[in-house]
């Protein structure tokens, strides 16, 4: 039997039909027309805790990383670049690991991981092989209870440091790297009660980098400006709202200058502070998240809008929503999408490659896993 031309042509648009009613029914809308596909678990772990993504295997498609508080180990799964990932391969941390951040800590072109440990107080640093392995860790002494970890280059001598968040002292530490995957104990800087993340960004437009941090026993959060020598001023301190868990930088009101996004776990509010220009800030609004207990936030353009958006996940209900930035400081009502059980991080990347936003969840249960929610195009 053989087909006509005009036959083949049939066939082939009628094939066509098909994958994209199969793709479009994977594809969830939000109020706004944000789309994203269904979101698919990956296993990670025993209570999963925080994530990373950066290429560990030099095939220039970004890889996650994800630590275990329960398990004290991490995992790497390599991405098929398709947005899928490989089997998750796993690594020995130190006690109690609660965050983890990617960056070349030996000036080599290959991607490290530092991991902060709050059980054994310790900073654990793998090089990588640039194959998707990484060394054996080398500990360095963190803080107590370093619970968050954060690297930038504060000194500008183009090595890459680690700001460590000390829960129990109110404290965050820096150690310089001395662009060899070692450290030296660089200044303590006081911030308000029990800080945990820490978002690093230039607030006063001097070149030199600072932080915020988020102080969730004081319901508040520090700002520290650099010097750019590896210290910073004394932190000054805004109210936000009930248990602070974490922040985002991004300029959320069109003026060129970088605001603060606060995440509040207990009042379900994501509080905005805006920048003056200087570093020092003025009271937003507090926006509702749609969900029950926020946990973690970034700041990213979901829509291609050119305005800086919000993405956050909510442990209480399951779910992330995606509240998209109206251009004067404010946002949109959330556009929820179900997650995993209890999200407590949210990372942004462009995990296949395709031009969208995608989005993944670290599910903090006994089974342990991540989410990943592929972006797709909006309706118009």
């Amino acid at each position: 039997m053989y087909w006509t031309n005009a036959e083949m042509r049939q066939f082939g648009k009628a094939f066509a039909l098909i994958i994209f009613t199969l793709l479009s029914l994977n594809q969830v809308y939000g109020q706004d027309n944000v789309c994203m596909q269904k979101s698919v678990p990956y296993k990670a772990g025993k209570f999963s805790f925080a994530a990373t993504s950066g290429d560990f295997n030099g095939d220039g498609k970004p890889d996650v990383a994800v630590v275990n508080y329960n398990g004290d180990d991490m995992v790497i799964l390599i991405n098929n670049g398709d947005g899928t990932f490989k089997d998750p391969v796993k690594i020995p941390t130190g006690h109690y690991p609660t965050s983890v951040k990617a960056a070349d800590f030996n000036n080599d072109g290959k991607m490290d991981l530092a991991v902060s440990n709050v059980g054994s107080e310790t900073i654990s640093i793998f090089l990588g092989n640039g194959d998707g392995t990484f060394q054996p860790k080398q500990d360095i002494p963190g803080g107590p209870f370093p619970c968050y970890v954060a690297v930038a280059d504060f000194n500008h001598d183009k090595n890459m440091d680690i700001a460590i968040s000390n829960d129990s002292s109110n404290t965050v530490s820096i150690m310089t790297g001395k662009g060899d995957g070692t450290f030296t104990q660089g200044g303590v800087f006081k911030v308000g009660e029990y800080p945990s993340p820490i978002a690093v960004i230039d607030f006063n437009g001097d070149g030199n980098d600072d932080m915020v941090v988020t102080n969730t026993g004081g319901n508040s959060i520090s700002v520290l400006l650099g010097n750019g020598d590896g210290t910073f001023k004394k932190a000054s301190e805004y109210s936000v709202g009930s248990y602070p868990n974490c922040v985002a930088a991004g300029d959320f009101n069109g003026d060129g200058k970088p605001d603060i996004a606060a995440v509040n776990s207990a009042n379900g509010t994501v509080s905005i502070l805006l920048n003056k220009g200087d570093g020092t800030f003025t009271k937003g609004t507090d926006q509702p998240c749609g969900g029950g207990g926020p946990i973690s936030i970034v700041a990213t353009d979901v829509n291609k809008d050119g305005k800086m958006d919000l993405a956050l996940c909510n442990a209480g209900t399951n779910n992330i929503g995606i509240l998209l930035n109206d251009g004067k400081g404010g946002f949109a009502p959330a556009q929820m999408f179900q997650s995993g059980i209890s999200p407590i991080c949210i990372l942004v990347d462009d995990f296949n490659k395709d031009g969208y936003l995608d989005f993944l969840t670290v599910n903090n249960n006994e089974s342990g896993s991540i989410s990943i929610f592929l972006g797709c195009p909006s309706k118009q």
